[in-house]
């Protein structure tokens, strides 16, 4: 199989689905502050966890805490069982 027919395989709606979720909960559970946190801490550290001092290590892990992991994942789980080809066949 050619490496673009696997690509046009994807479901890109359950994709875009899963992301449209996700950010709807960070938008309900985080503040504009500390959304504006996070995004100063990943730019300065460039996505690297290495280059995160102790300060910045602490302040993510306190944002972490307000979000509600588990209502996200009860969230995502009807759209990834879909995306795993899980669920009913027809």
């Amino acid at each position: 199989m050619p490496p673009l027919a696997r690509v046009r395989t994807l479901p890109w709606l359950i994709l875009f689905e899963l992301a449209r979720t996700t950010k709807s909960h960070l938008d309900e559970h985080l503040s504009e502050s500390d959304r504006r946190k996070v995004s100063a801490i990943a730019r300065t550290s460039k996505g690297d966890v290495r280059k995160l001092s102790e300060r910045d290590r602490a302040e993510l892990k306190r944002i972490s805490r307000e979000l509600n992991l588990t209502m996200l994942a009860r969230n995502l789980a009807p759209a990834a069982t879909r995306l795993r080809g899980g669920g009913r066949r027809r």
